[in-house]
């Protein structure tokens, strides 16, 4: 199986929860349709225009958190902009919203940083994504910039490569992406060998062609950047012999 691999690095970064109100939550890493719409901006695609090719029958994602972050309430400022002149901020309409905030365990000399694994059944769509990426550093976008979450907090892209990668079954072993509950059979924690902070948290997997949620998963993240010892269902051995799961909701489960 042939895998695009790259980090996804940042300062700070807001991946809205779709069940928020006044007060904006924010996910722990960013889902897979954050994830689909960043790669879809670097090769080109329209706004929503992409949803049928990015389905989870055709391409797989994955991601872990490759440094210990953690979150923040901070209240910003938030302005309506219809026009140029409205950005300096003279128009009464603006609000002040608590909003969530994910940054570096270490603010002033730490970064946030994602790994990102991409798997599409398309040779052609792979094939054109590693020619976006192949850069020693940054990248270069056809589309939106990379921006963690929402269009402020822009990140950048570093250490991209094809790897390859082997399906596996029914394994336990050190698991360095975020896993889906419907694909896990065991969690021994006292065995782990390394600091552990877990969080369930529930996210979008797949959008309708109108931006409504097609469907979703429970997934289990480690806040702590370590890899977390379980035993799954499936996950996929990569040529460094770590272990992934993908993405994926409940109906695309293993059986």
């Amino acid at each position: 199986m042939r895998i695009q691999k790259f980090h996804l690095r940042g300062k700070m970064a807001h991946f809205r929860r779709y069940y928020s109100n006044s007060s904006a939550l924010s996910y722990s890493v960013p889902p897979r349709t954050t994830l689909i719409g960043l790669i879809a901006g670097l090769l080109g695609y329209a706004r929503d225009s992409y949803y049928d090719v990015f389905t989870p029958n055709q391409c797989q994602i994955a991601v872990g958190i490759h440094h210990a972050q953690k979150k923040q309430m901070q209240t910003l400022s938030l302005l309506m902009i219809k026009k140029t002149s409205d950005l300096n901020g003279s128009q009464p309409y603006h609000s002040q919203t608590p909003t969530e905030m994910i940054i570096p365990t270490q603010i002033r000399t730490g970064f946030l940083d994602y790994e990102v694994w991409f798997h599409h059944e398309d040779d052609q769509l792979m094939d054109k994504l590693s020619q976006q990426l192949h850069f020693s550093y940054g990248y270069a976008s056809k589309g939106v910039s990379a921006a963690l979450g929402t269009a402020q907090h822009i990140g950048w892209i570093e250490n991209a490569e094809v790897i390859e990668g082997q399906k596996v079954r029914e394994t336990m072993g050190e698991i360095y992406s975020i896993i889906p509950v419907s694909n896990l059979m065991e969690l021994p924690l006292a065995e782990s060998e390394h600091p552990l902070q877990l969080q369930k948290e529930d996210f979008p997997v797949h959008f309708h062609s109108d931006r409504t949620i097609a469907q979703k998963g429970n997934f289990i993240v480690n806040t702590a950047a370590t890899p977390v010892k379980a035993k799954v269902k499936q996950a996929v051995r990569l040529t460094d012999q770590r272990l992934i799961t993908w993405m994926e909701s409940e109906s695309d489960g293993p059986t």
